[in-house]
């Protein structure tokens, strides 16, 4: 089944907000410097921790149980990362330069496809999994802070 949301953000928001046929129902937001996300979507709250210097991996984690639920393993800070959740495999790409086009998928095919503009977007998802709807979105844009990131220092 194909669900589409759209999402949107301010210029110097830490907060991308989530909606489905314009009802808000789910956010990913910016906690600290410390490498923290937090995702919100229909009640269930996650918590997206990054750690590494060169290679980077993030931990999913339930913040109902505290548990981990899976992780994120950035291959390239330039196209691809890989996704641990629930005894499978699931991969993020680009499909174009800019960044504005990108997938989740696993063996199967696609999961989940994101498409932005400046500071707006559409996520059109064939799951229910608000897991992996999340932690796409959260993918490019942890991969775009990193971009921003190194240009800024070189």
């Amino acid at each position: 089944m194909e669900t589409q949301y759209t999402w949107k953000t301010g210029l110097f928001s830490n907060r991308f907000e989530i909606f489905k046929q314009d009802f808000s129902v789910g956010e990913l937001q910016k906690e600290s410097l410390f490498g923290k996300i937090k995702g919100e979507m229909f009640g269930h709250s996650i918590l997206f921790r990054t750690r590494g210097i060169f290679r980077y991996d993030t931990s999913i984690i339930d913040l109902h149980n505290e548990q981990e639920l899976g992780t994120i393993h950035f291959r390239s800070l330039k196209i691809r990362s890989i996704v641990l959740y629930r005894n499978g495999e699931y991969h993020c790409r680009f499909e174009n330069l800019l960044r504005s086009k990108w997938i989740l998928y696993d063996e199967n095919g696609p999961v989940v496809r994101y498409y932005s503009r400046a500071f707006n977007g559409i996520i059109t998802s064939f799951t229910s999994d608000e897991v992996l709807i999340l932690s796409g979105f959260f993918i490019r844009n942890f991969l775009k802070q990193r971009s921003a990131s190194i240009a800024a220092a070189g």
